[in-house]
């Protein structure tokens, strides 16, 4: 089986795409706190039915079963992206990162 430097264009470090990749996996990192504070708050989460003047409130918010799934949702496609970001290191900081 052929390694990932011969299936892939890797070159010496470049030092502005290693810098951009920082930054990425900063970013990453960033996002999972976030999204673990998020799995907090599902879990302190009440069903919402509190009544106020006779009536629930004029908006609609998540249950907290939702607010559970959508959290878990957000911390496995991080995941997908975080091993894809891992995988493709080598490549990411040898090349320029190209705008679209």
């Amino acid at each position: 089986m052929a390694s990932l430097a011969n299936r892939v264009n890797v070159k010496p470090v470049n030092r502005r795409a290693l810098r951009r990749y920082g930054e990425f996996w900063r970013a990453l990192q960033l996002v999972g706190a976030a999204i673990a504070e998020a799995e907090k708050l599902a879990a302190k989460a009440d069903t919402g039915t509190t009544k106020r003047g006779g009536a629930r409130a004029h908006w609609a918010t998540p249950t907290p079963e939702e607010m559970k799934a959508a959290a878990k949702k957000s911390g496995r496609a991080l995941e997908v992206m975080s091993k894809a970001a891992k995988r493709w290191e080598a490549e990411l900081v040898s090349r320029e990162w190209r705008k679209h």
